[in-house]
């Protein structure tokens, strides 16, 4: 990989930090500021908003107490979509990423923006209607 290319696959992989033990975790951004957002799902149900106004500023986590989040069935989506099995795929100008870490599995895939892979279509819905 070119240097300039490692260089934005770092600041795209650090835009939102690592989804926590047991986490989902889902994001957009890049392009020319390098901001971007999305939402922490914990295990517990739990959503957190996510949001980086631009590369290098801090990452502002919201609680959303009022959106709860069924932890278990979208774990399930993701196994039935065989998540783990997805290839990781590559930065873009503007990225996007899905991430899980639970137990065993730690595993996340990129796209660029508004192309996910065709079986993350049903979750991805179900994560944008948490926002």
């Amino acid at each position: 990989m070119r240097p300039a290319a490692l260089a934005l696959a770092a600041l795209l992989l650090a835009a939102a930090g690592e989804a926590p033990p047991g986490g989902i975790l889902s994001w957009c951004g890049g392009g020319v500021t390098g901001g971007g957002g999305g939402l922490r799902i914990a295990p517990d149900g739990s959503v957190t908003q996510l949001r980086r106004d631009r590369a290098g500023a801090p990452l502002v986590e919201t609680p959303a107490p009022e959106r709860r989040a069924d932890y278990a069935r979208l774990a399930a989506m993701l196994d039935a979509a065989g998540f783990t099995r997805l290839p990781r795929g590559t930065p873009s100008n503007m990225t996007c990423s899905l991430a899980w870490r639970d137990g065993p599995r730690n595993h996340e895939v990129l796209w660029p923006i508004g192309q996910p892979p065709a079986a993350l279509g049903p979750i991805l819905r179900d994560i944008e209607a948490l926002r």
